[in-house]
């Protein structure tokens, strides 16, 4: 039934929307005390608002986990909405790769949780986060949501090599796309000179990340396309090159930050409210590509 995958398109939507601003949040959290001094107050507040950032999301994806569980179930059981509630059809999901990748995605949501509320804590009595213990926090949701992707989608059949340039892809593209509100939040509380040091260090680890991105994502591309009359004759490659177009439209969009706006912060006074709005467009487009890949992940395959 459609309706299935327009419910289980939207979950998966969701999720991705989560781990994003988890990985992402971290990914900022860890750049912040490089470019504020630890006991700034504009730094305290910008870090309670990246760790309500994080916790809000993660909530939404523990939500998001427990709804595309019982969708998954009422998809396979054929038998309307009520079929969510089987008891046997619910086992067997459970049971399944579907069940092992919603409990590790609710792991993940929760350990989220757990390091935002103690570093809300910190906070509220005028503690930054410790650098070391933000740094392993962020390793373990990297690794683990880089393996549960591992667990799913086109690569599994595929040799394990695939599958490790799957996780690096996503880990990559998740905390670019979850790094963007933080960010943007940043040129409303910071002034010019930490905005200035903040974009120009994401700009610059943005470059490398971008490289692997980019290598990761053909390679995959490649494998699962099988050839270029492929990518433009079929569906599922046509919609590839669209994701193309809007990835290279955010790629552009981060030269522009780098090349231009960001100089601008010390010299124009406008230029964070031009930097924010710069960076909500790219939100924009990051929100189509992660529709997209929800898409090319849940209604499409590569044999479409």
């Amino acid at each position: 039934m459609v309706i299935w995958e327009v419910l289980i398109l939207s979950t998966k939507l969701t999720v991705y929307l989560g781990l994003s601003a988890l990985l992402g949040g971290f990914l900022i959290l860890l750049l912040v005390p490089f470019s504020l001094d630890k006991q700034s107050q504009a730094r305290l507040l910008l870090q309670a608002h990246i760790i309500k950032y994080m916790a809000m999301f993660a909530l939404v994806g523990v939500f998001a986990t427990t709804l595309d569980f019982f969708f998954q179930v009422g998809s396979l059981s054929q038998t309307g909405f009520t079929g969510m509630f089987d008891a046997v059809m619910q086992r067997m999901v459970a049971q399944s790769a579907l069940g092992t990748i919603a409990i590790n995605r609710l792991c993940i949501f929760i350990v989220g949780i757990g390091l935002c509320g103690s570093f809300y804590w910190q906070l509220s009595r005028k503690k930054t986060p410790q650098f070391i213990v933000t740094l392993l926090g962020a390793i373990i949701l990297w690794g683990s949501v880089g393996y549960v992707f591992m667990l799913s989608g086109h690569t599994v059949q595929l040799e394990r090599s695939y599958g490790y340039a799957l996780a690096v892809h996503v880990i990559i593209a998740l905390s670019w796309m979850g790094a963007l509100w933080p960010l943007s939040a940043a040129c409303l509380h910071l002034s010019p000179t930490p905005l200035y040091t903040l974009m120009r260090q994401f700009g610059h680890l943005a470059m490398g990340l971008v490289s692997l991105l980019i290598l990761a994502g053909t390679l995959l591309a490649w494998e699962l396309v099988g050839s270029v009359s492929n990518l433009f004759n079929q569906i599922y490659g046509q919609s590839l090159l669209l994701k193309l177009g809007f990835v290279n439209a955010i790629l552009l969009l981060a030269a522009w930050h780098k090349l231009k706006l960001t100089p601008k912060l010390l010299t124009h006074s406008n230029a964070a409210i031009d930097m924010r709005r710069s960076i909500q467009i790219e939100m924009l487009i990051g929100l189509c590509i992660f529709l997209l890949t929800a898409v090319l992940t849940t209604v499409l395959g590569p044999q479409s």
